[in-house]
């Protein structure tokens, strides 16, 4: 079990940063200057840190005895929860962005 937990773990870890990464990237690239822009790099980077936090916890856990991978399961919730949470919040803020461009696009000059 703890095999199949680090083979398929690691993977969704880092495919789960990538992911992150580039939605971040599009959404500070639609709102860089504002107060918005900064709070996207702090939710980009501290969720980086947390995800990959949890994952060496959960690895260390697993190799120093094999009873401790029943643990991982909680900690893979927190990262699950964690991880929607941001890009949620990550697609709102881009939803946003674009409904105030389109309002300020549509009124007459």
């Amino acid at each position: 079990m703890r095999t199949i937990i680090l083979l398929i773990g690691w993977p969704v870890l880092v495919g789960g940063s990538i992911y992150i990464l580039m939605k971040g990237q599009k959404v500070y690239s639609m709102v860089k200057g504002s107060l918005v822009g900064s709070l996207v790099r702090v939710l980009v980077f501290s969720m980086l840190i947390e995800m990959y936090s949890l994952g060496i916890v959960a690895t260390a856990l697993m190799l120093v005895d094999l009873s401790y991978t029943y643990v991982v399961l909680p900690i893979f919730m927190i990262w699950f929860v964690s991880f929607v949470a941001t890009i949620r919040t990550l697609m709102s803020w881009e939803n946003e962005e674009r409904k105030m461009r389109a309002a300020v696009e549509s009124q007459p000059k």
